[in-house]
């Protein structure tokens, strides 16, 4: 039987292949009813909130994908490093499509409860997608 930390990890992975596949429903069976959701700039978001965040990041890069670079398992808490990707086809945050493939790096920690996702907190490279995007000019060497 897998041990318990590696039972989280599994459970991590799950959430960010069902967010690959765009597959809400699985992805909701992985949160708790209580679920908070964490992100820079943006009040707690309940599982709803979540759902159309991740819906809204679907929209605006319809080949979204995280890839998991790193995982760590310690008590209830996972913390992870993704590469997202995604080519720019919809409108995202007022910004009208631009057809530019992307690619930036995101953090975050999980709280698992009963075998689901309870919390979570997350950070993205905005900054650095915003330069992809041509909003922002890229930072000199």
């Amino acid at each position: 039987m897998a041990s318990s930390l590696e039972q989280n990890k599994q459970l991590i992975r799950q959430v960010f292949e069902s967010y690959n596949q765009q597959d809400m429903e699985k992805a909701e069976e992985l949160f708790s009813p209580k679920h908070i959701f964490h992100f820079p700039g943006a009040p707690p978001m309940d599982w709803n909130s979540h759902k159309q965040f991740i819906i809204g990041l679907a929209k605006a890069f319809p080949d979204l994908h995280f890839k998991i670079e790193d995982i760590v398992a310690e008590d209830d808490k996972v913390a992870y490093r993704l590469t997202v990707s995604g080519t720019h086809k919809g409108e995202f945050q007022g910004i009208p499509p631009t057809d530019k493939k992307v690619s930036f790096s995101s953090t975050g920690i999980s709280n698992i409860v009963d075998g689901k996702v309870a919390e979570d907190w997350v950070d993205a490279d905005i900054m650095g997608l915003m330069q992809q995007l041509g909003v922002i000019p890229s930072s000199a060497p």
